[in-house]
């Protein structure tokens, strides 16, 4: 413990002494992300209105996971962090992603006015999708008007022995938001993904080049007065943890590369039908998810996968099982720039290896907006949930279940509503049936996350800081990211991860020399 407080003290001290005074309101960044390898995303979901920065598109603290989910902006991580930066946050890895705006989900859309002719309906990160069209007469133009490429390489490199080059891969990445009506709207978010040569995918599957597409959200919108109706693949984040899964347990999540996962890529999309309400009660939501979708793992013989961990098979569902069909509910009520959620749903575990296995959750998540403060809380209880077991006098593993109390209370600080934020979050976890033969985990686990983000220059450039610690199987994760802004469209960001596992009992012991840096430059259209 006290390492994180010295570390996080003495980054506080260094970048408080050049914070920027002026209160101008950042633009998001798009590919940066912090939060990603937690246990996270996290989601990550949005918080109401954040004290002092705004941006959705900024992460959960952090990256923005969202608004066409442009990569996390570290900077964004301010109390508003958005949950679609382009690199990372998950839940258990380590990936806050703070609260945004008064968004109901930085990933989803909103529909925001309405007008005498017809609802408006708005992008994720809160823009009218009709701003910036053009109608000159060329329908060609008028239609790919709306379309938003990325162009992006990434390599990184292990600096622990054996020293390694782990990630050499490229990507293009379409967004596409357009109204086709007056009450009708289009998302598309897709990309694909090169592998090369040298990149640890690339090598597990025996190639070359590796390809991959990889499609998010692709889905329609069609709004009737109050109401807001979503069918198609799409991502829902609920809660608003940053360090934690704790109501975030709709959408599956991308552990193929354990905490260096980007935020724009931890969630996976799932067919869905949402539908969303609002009126003078607060917001309404509710889901149906026909085939659920699940985790992501790694590829066998990658640089993540553990010999034996992953050989489960995902289970192959049916359409019309109606024994696997999920759906839920959360109503949200906002009061100034605070909010208050409740929710309940009936899921399929997303994380297949033990069993698929069936539960009901219950949540609650809160915001608390004071002056530069956002206070955050968020709890869930979720039955049952099953893990393996082994009893005293057999070596075979078997399975049980518990009712499980997950549980999160943090808080986002900006001096003066300035760009330097400070964020902090316990998450703590608990099995309300514990068993001693429970294999791999103990009744408490605790998490500890430690947040400093500030930005410089006019806020081209972002540098942040992020360390959790986890309890009872002692693991400290450091994640040291930066981003600059080059011009309007290009980008260049380097990162650095150091995992310092000191328990041989941790899930995370075999990931304890992914000692690694990141390069990634991205160019916008």
């Amino acid at each position: 413990m006290k390492s994180v407080a010295i570390s996080l003290l003495a980054l506080g001290v260094a970048f408080g002494a050049g914070a920027q005074t002026p209160k101008t309101e950042p633009a998001p960044d798009p590919d940066s992300d912090f939060l990603e390898g937690v246990l996270i995303d996290p989601p990550a979901e949005t918080p109401a209105a954040a004290p002092i920065a705004s941006d959705d598109e900024i992460p959960a603290a952090s990256p923005p996971e969202q608004g066409t989910d442009t990569i996390a902006d570290l900077d964004d991580l301010e109390i508003d962090i958005d949950p679609n930066m382009d690199d990372g946050r998950n839940n258990a890895q380590g990936a806050p992603a703070p609260p945004a705006a008064d968004e109901p989900s930085p990933e989803g859309l909103d529909l925001i006015d309405q007008e005498a002719d017809g609802p408006v309906l708005a992008t994720e990160d809160g823009e009218d999708p009709t701003a910036g069209t053009t109608d000159d007469g060329n329908p060609l133009a008028a239609w790919l008007d709306p379309l938003r490429v990325s162009l992006k390489h990434e390599t990184s490199y292990k600096f622990a022995t054996p020293q390694r080059v782990v990630n050499n891969r490229s990507s293009v990445r379409l967004e596409y938001s357009k109204p086709l009506t007056s009450n009708l709207y289009l998302r598309l978010d897709t990309k694909l993904n090169l592998h090369w040569s040298n990149d640890h995918r690339a090598n597990a599957n025996d190639e070359d080049l590796f390809s991959e597409l990889v499609t998010r959200e692709a889905y329609l919108q069609s709004s009737f007065g109050n109401t807001s109706i979503r069918l198609g693949y799409q991502i829902l984040p609920w809660g608003v943890s940053e360090g934690g899964a704790i109501t975030d347990e709709v959408s599956p999540r991308n552990s193929a590369e354990f905490f260096f996962i980007s935020l724009e890529e931890s969630r996976v999309g799932q067919s869905m039908l949402l539908m969303d309400n609002f009126g003078d009660s607060g917001q309404w939501t509710a889901f149906f998810v026909p085939q659920p979708g699940y985790n992501e793992y790694p590829d066998r013989g990658s640089e993540y996968d553990i010999p034996g961990a992953f050989d489960s098979s995902e289970p192959d569902d049916d359409w019309d099982d109606a024994g696997t069909y999920e759906f839920g509910a959360r109503w949200k009520r906002t009061f100034g720039k605070s909010d208050i959620s409740l929710m309940a749903a009936r899921l399929i575990d997303n994380d297949y290896l033990v069993r698929q296995q069936r539960f009901r959750m219950y949540g609650l998540t809160a915001n608390i907006a004071i002056d530069n403060l956002l206070l955050r809380a968020e709890v869930a209880v979720k039955q049952p949930r099953a893990f393996f077991a082994r009893s005293a006098d057999s070596s075979d593993l078997g399975v049980v279940e518990s009712d499980q109390f997950d549980s999160s209370f943090g808080f986002d600080y900006s001096p003066g509503g300035r760009a330097l934020t400070y964020s902090a979050e316990v998450v703590w976890s608990r099995l309300l049936d514990w068993r001693d033969h429970i294999v791999g985990r103990e009744q408490d686990e605790y998490s500890l996350v430690g947040l400093v983000s500030n930005r410089f220059f006019n806020d081209d450039l972002t540098l942040s800081w992020l360390t959790i610690y986890t309890e009872p199987y002692t693991s400290f994760r450091h994640r040291f990211l930066s981003s600059y802004l080059i011009d309007d469209n290009s980008t260049v960001y380097f990162e650095m991860f150091f995992p310092d596992e000191r328990d041989e009992r941790s899930g995370t012991w075999p990931y304890r020399d992914q000692k690694q840096f990141v390069i990634r430059y991205q160019y916008q259209f």
